[in-house]
């Protein structure tokens, strides 16, 4: 009876995680007014337009290690990965090798004076300042417990790989930098052999170290996503007791997905009470959440369950708010306490 008890608990467990959807029904939400925002979005920007960004591959000239194994190109393709889901248009490098260029001008000489084709909002550049290729050796091992039973290790190689970079955001046009996000992550791999030299083909060599590069931008994937986060404004509003839905000029063909996490801002027009001069600030206002059932290609409706929801205006932008992935993390630690759980009943 204590097993099924254990079983059902954990199946319990794992369908609230992943059944849980935000649903509601319009038709239970009555039509509020609402205050317009100080700044308002124009029609250009209502209409909307997708952001263009042209990605590099992460020069490789100080890393003869990252140049051998394709690691700027590894990372490269990596981020476009990442970045196309948050709905943006990722430009074809081939059609930007002058702007390549000026941003290698740029980087080594502080400024640049790009006049060519307008083909992308933004680039990425940036190099790899570290890809290396480590090894441990470890003999064979046996151990006998009390009970006479003998346990073998075999003799193995460990290979570590660690890649690091610096990529580089410069907004277009003008080339104006940005931001730089710096990403390191390490990747590992065992083979059984006797050899203590620990030898290794330069094809797994060059594959351990691409997936160190690969791991390194996943790390830091919700730092770029939350730069280039799609971004979409309140039409109106709905309410139904405590609960607001509101509705924004962006759906799913700007990145937008139901279940996301949504973040409401405010740009307020400040003067600066001793020089007078006129300045745009912007508040994070209040969270919510887009509903599952009520979007489509061009709209959606944010379920907001806050209080805060009356500060929300007329014109004010939302962004989508992108978190490191813990669901991996969560399993483990499922797991582990599945398996201490059936341990404990039977021993």
């Amino acid at each position: 009876m204590k097993k099924k008890l254990l079983v059902v608990a954990v199946s319990a467990t794992l369908g609230l995680t992943g059944c849980m959807q935000t649903k509601e029904n319009i038709r239970e939400y009555n039509d509020v007014s609402m205050q317009k925002a100080d700044i308002l979005p124009s029609k250009e920007t209502l209409a909307g337009a997708k952001q263009k960004i042209v990605i590099f591959p992460a020069d490789t000239t100080d890393s003869p290690l990252g140049k051998s194994s394709h690691t700027g190109t590894a990372i490269s393709t990596a981020l476009e990965t990442h970045l196309a889901e948050v709905g943006v248009e990722i430009v074809d490098r081939n059609i930007a090798k002058k702007l390549k260029k000026e941003l290698a001008l740029a980087e080594s000489k502080g400024k640049s004076q790009y006049n060519g084709p307008d083909v992308a909002n933004y680039a990425i550049t940036g190099n790899v300042s570290n890809a290396s290729l480590s090894y441990d050796f470890t003999a064979r091992k046996s151990y006998t417990n009390d009970d006479g039973k003998t346990s073998v290790t075999p003799a193995h190689c460990r290979f570590t790989a660690t890649v690091a970079a610096n990529l580089k955001l410069y907004k277009l046009p003008g080339l104006a930098y940005s931001k730089t996000i710096t990403t390191e992550d390490k990747a590992s791999f065992s083979t059984d052999t006797s050899n203590s030299r620990c030898p290794i083909s330069n094809a797994s060599a060059n594959a351990l170290i691409r997936k160190a590069a690969k791991a390194g931008v996943e790390s830091n994937r919700a730092k770029f996503q939350n730069f280039f986060s799609p971004k979409a404004y309140v039409l109106e509003r709905k309410v139904n007791g405590d609960k607001s839905l509101f509705k924004i000029s962006a759906g799913k063909n700007f990145g937008f997905k139901p279940e996301s996490t949504i973040t409401f801002y405010n740009l307020e027009v400040k003067a600066n009470p001793l020089t007078g001069d006129v300045a745009i600030e912007e508040y994070a206002v209040v969270e919510g959440t887009i509903t599952s059932n009520l979007i489509s290609d061009h709209f959606a409706w944010i379920l907001v369950d806050d209080e805060y929801a009356d500060q929300v205006k007329l014109g004010d932008y939302v962004k989508v708010k992108y978190e490191k992935s813990t669901f991996g993390d969560l399993t483990t630690k499922m797991t582990t306490s599945f398996n201490s759980g059936l341990k404990n009943m039977f021993n």
